[in-house]
């Protein structure tokens, strides 16, 4: 028994090692055309989705500034294009990403800001639940969104252009505002990615991306997080997550078959 229990506890580690390595090598949302010379779709690769069929990528709200203790944002995850990969888009094409209304485009949102509450466990949208988004987080921040609306600023906010190449690297920073106040739960934004091709003249938005979650955990254990919070969004389990279930229950079954 002793070396079942060694074994089941050997095999997990190497899965969650293994899951933490993946999500380590996708903190960049990797996304492209599905054709150069004919865009008609943006392709972003993801593996986790919700029941509704969007995908969703996640992070932490974590404090940001050190010489403002308090202070909660995010830049992750950013956005790259990766040619290895056949992520591309031309150059000069400008991308921008809006900030939209979730109770548009998914089953769960209920707003702009989307936060999840762990006292009640659902989903709320209020003015009192706040972020702004910017492209460089050394400017004035453009744009200033509540749960209920977009207060003021850019959206969709200028993400970068392609280079001579077609790729892009960048991030947008997420602040999350009146922290003091601001309490601790899960706060979901839904975006989608929209391009100006440089080939039309620059003369509006010629392409959109399908909406996709960014989901960032403030304050929540990484259990309740995932067990709680991205449910609320109605997250499917992520595929390693299945895996340590799996094994766990592998090694379940082979002790009660020996015995």
């Amino acid at each position: 028994m002793f070396k079942t229990f060694v074994l089941r506890m050997t095999a997990i580690a190497l899965l969650l090692s293994l899951s933490t390595q993946l999500r380590a090598m996708h903190d960049d949302v990797e996304f492209g055309y599905n054709n150069l010379t004919v865009p008609s779709s943006f392709v972003i690769e993801g593996d986790n989705f919700t029941w509704d069929n969007l995908l969703y990528f996640s992070s932490k709200m974590e404090e940001f500034d050190p010489f403002n203790p308090g202070d909660f944002g995010s830049d992750e995850p950013g956005f790259t294009t990766n040619p290895a990969e056949g992520f591309l888009i031309n150059p000069g094409d400008r991308i921008f990403l809006r900030v939209l209304n979730a109770t548009d485009f998914s089953t769960y949102g209920v707003g702009y800001v989307n936060f999840y509450n762990p006292n009640t466990g659902f989903l709320e949208a209020s003015a009192d639940r706040r972020l702004s988004g910017d492209h460089n987080t050394g400017s004035l921040q453009t744009l200033f969104f509540n749960g209920l609306g977009i207060e003021t600023g850019d959206n969709p906010l200028f993400l970068g252009a392609g280079n001579a190449s077609g790729n892009l690297h960048d991030h947008i920073f997420f602040d999350l505002l009146d922290d003091n106040t601001a309490p601790f739960g899960a706060y979901g934004v839904l975006l989608r990615l929209e391009s100006d091709f440089a080939s039309n003249g620059f003369n509006g938005i010629d392409l959109v991306s399908d909406p996709f979650w960014f989901i960032w955990n403030h304050g929540m254990t990484s259990a309740d997080f995932n067990q709680f919070a991205l449910p609320a969004f109605g997250a499917i389990p992520e595929p390693n997550a299945l895996l340590v279930v799996a094994a766990i229950g592998g090694f379940g079954l082979a002790r009660r078959r020996r015995r």
